[in-house]
């Protein structure tokens, strides 16, 4: 469904030649959301442009960005681009954690990807960031908490070698815009991250260490930096997958532990998936949020329409004071 915008860029020399591609892609949405209150419409469209090319000697390269995501692409805070060869793939800009880039989150619900309500405790809002309230797993660092920083992107490797593979990310300062997901409204100095998976028949387990350094002089529960290792294990049963993580902090995280389960299965044109997460916070974070964890959930289902088109819905909830249900519903497109 991509449309080729400028190809075969050619430079002949003596031998050989390189060619680029930016191609354009797109997705968009239609339909209703029930927020815990009320229903209202909700629509979307948006415009991806991906660049690749390839050296004379086997090299590949390559980025994407969002059409109104331009500006900070440029300046390496959204997007990212490529390098990739027999060593690996380096990716640099707005990328996932090591972790992350591995494991993944579980699965997406809904119309909209939808967050579970926060009820009385108004408060949660300011940790969505990191996944909480939501499917993604509440990893520290990459694109998950502070904002990445204009001319600070996140540096992403990857490598795999049969059964195993490996990653390592690594930030050189990140911007916290207001309040990060972990309520901690700070710049950090750097930031980083490793990761390996093993795969055997139907199975993959891996695990992940990460650390995210605060801004020099400043200090969270009494701590410079704060820490996260996480464990992960997918099973595939024909058409089902399941994902079920453990993640455990230090005392200058908030998160004591975290853990979830996830399930998406297919038949025929209908998928439906699921999870369920909950969140345990350390004795410190829990006297400063007022709140010793929460959990939540969510259920969805997508219908494929074909050539693009699908009709996905989905219901969340918390089980946080005064939470309601949210819902979605509409159609969502692929060009």
């Amino acid at each position: 469904m991509k449309k080729v915008l400028f190809a075969t860029t050619a430079l002949v020399f003596s031998a050989g030649f390189a060619a680029a591609e930016v191609s354009l892609s797109g997705d968009g949405r239609m339909g209703v959301v029930y927020n815990g209150d009320d229903w209202n419409f909700s629509s979307r469209a948006r415009v991806i442009f991906t660049l690749s090319g390839q050296t004379d000697g086997g090299l590949e390269f390559g980025g994407s960005f969002k059409a109104h995501e331009s500006g900070a692409a440029e300046n390496g805070s959204a997007g990212s681009v490529y390098v990739s060869g027999a060593f690996g793939k380096l990716e640099m800009g707005d990328v996932v954690s090591a972790p992350e880039a591995l494991f993944g989150d579980l699965p997406e619900v809904g119309y909209e990807d939808l967050t579970a309500g926060e009820g009385d405790y108004t408060g949660f809002a300011s940790l969505n960031g990191q996944g909480l309230l939501e499917n993604d797993i509440p990893y520290l660092t990459g694109d998950s908490g502070a904002t990445t920083s204009a001319y600070n992107p996140v540096l992403l490797y990857t490598y795999s070698a049969g059964a195993f593979s490996v990653a390592a990310s690594l930030s050189d300062g990140k911007e916290a815009t207001g309040s990060n997901a972990y309520n901690v409204a700070l710049d950090s100095d750097q930031e980083y991250a490793i990761a390996a998976a093993y795969t055997f028949q139907n199975y993959t387990v891996g695990l992940g260490y990460e650390v995210l350094d605060f801004k020099s002089g400043t200090t969270v529960f009494g701590h410079d930096k704060a820490t996260q290792l996480e464990l992960a294990g997918v099973a595939t049963f024909g058409d089902t997958s399941v994902k079920a993580y453990y993640a455990a902090g230090d005392d200058g995280n908030p998160v004591d532990q975290a853990y979830g389960l996830g399930v998406s299965s297919v038949f025929g044109a209908t998928t439906v998936m699921g999870y369920v997460q909950k969140v345990d916070f350390t004795d410190d974070a829990t006297a400063a949020l007022d709140l010793d964890g929460a959990t939540w959930w969510g259920l969805g289902a997508s219908y494929d329409l074909g050539g693009g088109a699908s009709v996905a819905g989905g219901i969340s909830d918390s089980d946080l004071d005064g939470s309601n249900v949210t819902a979605d519903l509409g159609v969502k497109f692929k060009f």
